[in-house]
């Protein structure tokens, strides 16, 4: 099979590979569309290690290992492939665990698919591990629907993937009001946002200040009907140093009653940031989580493959919008570096596999 390998200076060599064995409790996917993430050019400078860095898998089920359950030859899924871990998405053939794969309905796309998996797990352990906040079916969200509980939620980041999804998933779980911060670029997310629940999307780019952004979404949650105007949960998908100072100045106070802080979680791993407000806790989201061998941390992994198969069939999980590469792999370095140099914006970069020259029908 073809495959192909990312090298540190985002260039890509395509090799014959074999096809893999599916081991126990894992799954053979033959791969029709390989979704991208910053995490792909990244990852063999960070770790030295050049590989088949590619995560986000969409196509049939070709095999399965000993133990799975619920997946069969032929079967239509999307899966998270664990990172870091041989056989990745950037083949015809991956291989990924069977509690972060999914099923896919017909009316789904590969493409669209195929632009899930990563960011809508990285949501969930922000919003549902480290936040704490309620997932679409436990009794607090259900009740939350019925009595319109205000619980508000600031997502930095709207036209990230995982702020996307981070959206889709709190509104399904009837946290409101979301504050989301993005631009024009983040329209796409609106039809998620109710403005009846107090939601609203703030584009950071008509505020020329810090501080006069911190007022708006202030001004926000108030509007919101937030309690007291606080907001306890912020999500940050771009968790640079200036939006973690930027955030948690503007839900900056003192504890409750019960001594619970202001928490703001991020996906860059930083835990302490010069000059952000010492009021609030910065905690770090680790999707991989999904892939220890904690099984309670593969409960999550297949607690939420079947709400995102779910989700799929009722509608209120989308996919994010994508860019199409050409030629298969052979423009996957093109596509890779576009996203280093921010050429490609609020959107995933997907490759088709079976165009790639010389792959197998």
């Amino acid at each position: 099979m073809k495959e192909a390998i990312v090298k540190k200076d985002t260039s890509v060599d395509i090799v014959d590979s074999p096809i893999p064995n599916p081991g126990p409790g894992h799954v053979l996917i033959k791969v029709i569309v390989a979704g991208s993430n910053p995490k792909d050019w990244k990852l063999p400078i960070v770790i030295g290690r050049e590989m088949n860095t590619g995560d986000d898998v969409a196509g049939i089920v070709e095999d399965v290992g000993e133990g799975v359950v619920g997946f069969h030859k032929g079967d239509r899924v999307a899966a998270f492939h664990e990172m870091f871990a041989l056989h990745g998405a950037f083949a015809e053939y991956a291989i990924a665990p069977y509690y972060t794969t999914f099923h896919i309905p017909d009316s789904t796309s590969y493409e669209e698919a195929a632009t899930i998996p990563l960011a809508a797990y990285t949501s969930v352990c922000a919003l549902f591990q480290e936040l704490e906040l309620p997932e679409p079916w436990s009794p607090l969200a259900k009740a939350a629907g019925k009595e319109d509980t205000r619980r508000p939620l600031i997502i930095y980041g709207a036209s990230t993937a995982t702020g996307a999804f981070a959206i889709k998933l709190a509104a399904a779980a009837n946290i409101h009001p979301i504050i989301t911060v993005g631009s024009k670029r983040s329209e796409f997310i609106k039809p998620f946002l109710d403005e009846s629940k107090g939601d609203i999307l703030i584009d950071y780019t008509a505020y020329p200040t810090d501080e006069e952004l911190i007022k708006a979404i202030q001004k926000a949650l108030m509007n919101g009907g937030a309690p007291d105007g606080r907001c306890w949960k912020v999500f940050d998908t771009v968790s640079e140093d200036e939006t973690i100072r930027l955030i948690t100045k503007a839900i900056a106070g003192p504890p409750d009653a019960s001594g619970r802080k202001p928490k703001l979680t991020n996906i860059l791993l930083k835990t302490e940031v010069a000059d952000s407000d010492p009021s609030v806790d910065i905690v770090i989201s680790k999707v991989g989580q999904v892939h220890s061998e904690d099984e309670n941390d593969k409960l999550i992994g297949v607690t939420w493959s079947a709400a995102f198969a779910r989700g799929l069939r009722e509608g209120w999980l989308t996919g994010h919008p994508y860019t199409m590469g050409e030629n298969g792999l052979e423009g996957l370095s093109l596509g890779l570096k576009s996203l280093k140099d921010g050429k490609i914006r609020a959107q995933k970069f997907l490759t088709r596999l079976n165009e790639t020259p010389g792959a197998s029908d």
